[in-house]
């Protein structure tokens, strides 16, 4: 990699914006998974299969993390961008929290 392009991926190296790619990078792979998982509901009945205990309802909240995954690798171990990962991180550990106590209760 590039002297330019390592500068440029430094930049990005702080909690916050990990913080900030840790938000929306759920939000993108749950629109992703709505096209590889959907089938042929309607975009809302998908957010209802979400969000309501139902057997899809853990697939779905699971296919949203995986940008997040992603991401955590190329930061952590190919750029090693550890504030980055340090953000990236805390939200998806509350995600998963959330995501346990959505699908458990």
């Amino acid at each position: 990699m590039g002297d330019k392009m390592k500068e440029k991926i430094a930049k990005l190296d702080k909690v916050s914006i990990g913080l900030i790619f840790g938000i929306i990078l759920p939000i993108l792979g749950f629109f992703g998974s709505y096209f590889v998982k959907g089938g042929n509901v309607t975009f809302d009945e998908y957010v209802s299969l979400a969000t309501n205990m139902n057997a899809d309802q853990q697939d779905i909240l699971i296919f949203c993390l995986i940008p997040n995954m992603f991401m955590f690798y190329l930061s952590n171990f190919r750029w090693q961008l550890n504030e980055f990962t340090k953000g990236l991180v805390g939200v998806t550990i509350v995600a998963l929290i959330a995501l346990i106590l959505m699908t458990q209760l």
